[in-house]
């Protein structure tokens, strides 16, 4: 995965405003920044007003403040424009829809499933019909890869979606359904979520 071509500010705060609230370690996940990167942007953020620092029962955070989220709208423009990628971002968005529907149909319905996940693939019974979702979600996988292709090729950091996406089918596949549907982690439900976010908030739309 690489991060070339765009700033460490783009990076750092377009991470945050994916994660919609993130420790440096989770931002750090997204930007694949290093961690004193990430902590020099988060400070410059946090004396610009464009984030700040939250917590949330036992969890310690960050958060994009409403002009952090105008400040990011800006930064993608000028990404945008000055990568000549708009054309392709609206095919690439175009070609996404298209297998959107039925990438979320086939995780939703193992969701509710995930509520009762112990960590360890299921057995007995939804065995078979785990190694289907897999083999279903891995065929996935191999479409983003053709999806994105094009628009790797002109905004790099798009590439980490295919990347993480592929890690979190091989993890299901030893770890269980969390790495289907699981929030907090970097989850299949959870890298397709936020590269559909990403796609529309790099256009300047919204969902």
């Amino acid at each position: 995965m690489t991060t070339r071509g765009a700033s460490a500010e783009l990076l750092t705060v377009h991470a945050l405003r994916l994660a919609g609230f993130a420790d440096e370690e989770g931002i750090a996940d997204r930007a694949l920044l290093p961690d004193h990167r990430i902590r020099r942007v988060l400070d410059d953020a946090a004396r610009a007003g464009h984030a700040r620092t939250m917590s949330f029962a036992d969890a310690h955070g960050w958060i994009l403040t409403e002009s952090g989220r105008v400040h990011l709208a800006a930064l993608l423009e000028a990404e945008v424009e000055g990568a000549g990628a708009r054309t392709v971002l609206n095919a690439v968005i175009e070609r996404f829809d298209a297998i959107n529907g039925e990438f979320v149909e086939t995780v939703s319905r193992w969701q509710l499933r995930s509520t009762a996940s112990t960590g360890a693939p299921p057995t007995g019974a939804d065995a078979q019909a785990f190694d289907t979702l897999l083999s279903h979600l891995s065929a996935f996988g191999d479409e983003l890869d053709i999806v994105l292709a094009a628009l790797v090729s002109v905004l790099p950091r798009f590439g980490r979606y295919p990347a993480q996406y592929a890690l979190a089918v091989r993890r299901a596949q030893d770890e269980g359904l969390r790495w289907v549907t699981g929030v907090g982690l970097l989850s299949c439900h959870v890298v397709w979520a936020e590269l559909h976010q990403d796609l529309l908030s790099t256009l300047g739309r919204e969902r």
